[in-house]
């Protein structure tokens, strides 16, 4: 293989692997298995499309840090199967927090966009559950 061939594998793979690891980053944060399991957790129900959406999951990321080592922080899809089936088990729709406790008793619905601050104080009143 001639360097410029070498060069340019390189380059596009770079692409792939970032790809890669988005998707296995998404899988893992579809995982709602972990509800119930010792651990508080966050299920934001969440439609890709929706531009409300994308503002709450960006202010729950902007929240979610410093309460990482102790809950759990999952996204389900509305639109797949698994997400549609957890609204519906749940009562609620897209833009919305679903706050577990422990053993995987809702403590909190959150529904429609909060501010980092609103969602600090409720991740810190599950915090206080565990």
């Amino acid at each position: 293989m001639t360097r410029r061939g070498f060069l340019g594998l390189a380059v596009l793979s770079i692409p792939a692997i970032w790809i890669g690891m988005e998707w296995r980053s998404r899988g893992a944060r579809a995982d709602i298995g972990v509800i119930g399991n010792g651990r508080p957790v966050i299920v934001q129900v969440h439609d890709p499309g929706c531009p409300t959406c994308r503002r709450l999951l960006n202010n729950v990321e902007r929240a979610y840090p410093a309460f990482s080592d102790d809950i759990e922080f999952r996204i389900v899809d509305i639109e797949t199967r698994q997400g549609a089936s957890f609204a519906r088990e749940h009562g609620v729709e897209h833009v919305t927090l679903v706050l577990f406790d422990g053993a995987g008793e809702v403590h909190q619905i959150l529904e429609g966009v909060r501010s980092v601050d609103e969602l600090e104080s409720a991740f810190r009143s599950l915090q206080r559950q565990s």
